[in-house]
């Protein structure tokens, strides 16, 4: 009997217990729905943990993201970790980052920036705000008076185009890849802005700096793993991302370190050479100040994103408008057939004769379009609980702006994915601006550099071609339109011949 009885207290005890966790999940369900902003974008269904990643860990995520937009609208969410709201077409992006500018112009402080930047300093990363207004405004301020979107910058330009012009001529009739000596070239521009000197192309401290860029941008998916995941930077082979993204940025600032001492023990207030100067000069000025954010490490970061920003992007452009010159000869052809027609062989480019080489305009257009180097522009976060479109979309959730969508529109662009400068001229031969083309993105948030961008595009993409014809290798086989996506869309390696014009 006393074995009877205690079967039926624990069967009755087992039943209160399943009850209980019946209870549980219920009220933590109901909890969870009721607490669930409603209303949310509609989107794909992901999986348990990794959300929508496994669908795009592939070469061609920013075509799956762009073909969801058919699915779910303009406005739709995915998880990654997180939710992330993607906006596709031009008309959505410009309406949030343009129109709506205050809701959708911030930065999400995903799990990589508190291991990269955990106090969100700078300029790239920092939150929408005063001090992200203060330092954008003190910078801009501060490049226009070196020549920053003035012709009196094209001497450096110019100066880095007879360098890369001697670094090619060495190299003879033999095949070589272009792409380090174009972000040599590019690079310097910025670093004699930034820091009042360039470097010597065999440098071995800008070498080292260099391998650094290259490594970081191109990590692949597996390795961007770590970067939304953090923990797995303890898993074997699995912190590549993390590691490379930890390891550029402490190479850099120690360089921005060494020369900020340097500059502070040469420090002249009536003679700023350069935007080190300038800064250093701002925060003396602010010294007793409380609560100012004109600090060395905020200053550090700023000019982390201005060598980042001005390193990069500007030497991938390049390196896509000479892989489709060489796939393209009679294009090639036009070009040089323009640009001797204004500059002759000798007279050096300028940004004033643009608009006297209209089909030159047009080919750097149509490789900013096809080429898309940052194909969800930098990531965008809200600043505050909003609406788009009658979607209730949360402060600070990951706002994604799908720019490839904008670029590759079949309905705006036919045939997107060829090669078609005719695109941006009119019935006379003429230049005609495409407000859809937009690779230094919209609103606020719009790149800091896109003045210089395009200037450098413009200097360096003409006198190259003033002086060079390449082609492809005798017997090579022809090199892949199809990029690579690292942190941005750049072409795979490929190998050339510059062939010297008389």
């Amino acid at each position: 009997m006393a074995a009877v009885q205690l079967v039926a207290s624990l069967l009755a005890e087992n039943v209160i217990v399943q009850t209980t966790l019946v209870l549980l999940a219920v009220f933590g369900l109901t909890s969870w729905y009721f607490s669930t902003p409603g209303n949310l974008p509609p989107g794909p269904r992901g999986w348990p943990i990794v959300g929508n990643m496994p669908s795009l860990g592939n070469a061609n995520r920013c075509l799956t993201l762009t073909q969801w937009a058919k699915t779910y609208g303009p406005v739709y969410q995915l998880t990654v970790r997180r939710t992330i709201v993607v906006l596709s077409g031009y008309d959505i992006i410009h309406e949030a980052l343009v129109k709506r500018a205050e809701d959708f112009s911030s930065r999400q402080f995903g799990p990589s920036m508190k291991f990269i930047n955990p106090q969100q300093l700078g300029i790239i990363q920092a939150p929408f705000g005063t001090p992200w207004k203060e330092h954008r405004k003190f910078t801009l301020m501060s490049l226009r008076e070196f020549g920053f979107g003035k012709r009196s910058l094209e001497g450096k330009i110019l100066e880095e185009s007879v360098a890369l012009q001697v670094e090619i001529m060495k190299i003879g009739n033999r095949p070589f890849d272009m792409g380090r000596m174009i972000q040599n070239a590019v690079t310097n521009v910025i670093c004699s802005i930034v820091f009042g000197s360039r470097w010597e192309y065999k440098d071995e401290k800008f070498t080292r700096l260099m391998d650094a860029l290259d490594r970081a941008f191109s990590v692949n998916f597996v390795s961007q793993l770590s970067i939304f995941f953090p923990v797995l930077r303890f898993v074997p082979g699995l912190g590549k991302g993390l590691e490379m993204a930890r390891n550029l940025v402490d190479i850099i600032k120690s360089y921005i370190r060494e020369e900020i001492d340097n500059h502070r023990k040469t420090f002249v207030p009536n003679d700023i050479r350069d935007l080190i100067d300038s800064y250093i000069k701002e925060m003396k000025s602010r010294e007793n100040e409380d609560g100012t954010t004109f600090t060395e490490d905020y200053v550090e970061m700023v000019l982390f994103d201005l060598f980042i920003a001005g390193a990069e992007t500007t030497s991938t452009t390049l390196y896509w408008a000479f892989l489709h010159m060489i796939l393209n000869p009679d294009i090639q052809a036009k070009v040089q057939e323009e640009i001797h027609s204004v500059l002759g062989h000798d007279k050096p480019p300028s940004t004033a004769h643009r608009d006297q080489m209209p089909y030159t305009e047009a080919v750097l257009t149509e490789v900013a379009r096809i080429g898309t180097i940052l194909p969800n522009s930098v990531i965008h976060a809200t600043s505050r609980d909003t609406t788009l479109r009658g979607y209730h979309i949360p402060g600070n959730t990951t706002v994604l702006p799908n720019i490839w969508s904008v670029h590759h529109d079949p309905e705006h662009f036919p045939n997107p994915g060829k090669f078609d400068p005719g695109r941006f001229l009119d019935a006379e031969g003429q230049y005609r601006r495409d407000d859809h083309v937009i690779p230094f993105s919209l609103g606020p948030r719009m790149c800091l550099g896109k003045q210089l961008a395009e200037m450098e595009l413009f200097v360096f993409f003409t006198s190259l071609l003033q002086h060079f014809t390449f082609k492809l290798p005798e017997g090579a086989p022809t090199p892949s339109t199809i990029g690579t996506h690292g942190i941005t869309h750049s072409p795979k390696k490929f190998e050339l011949v510059a062939e010297p014009l008389a």
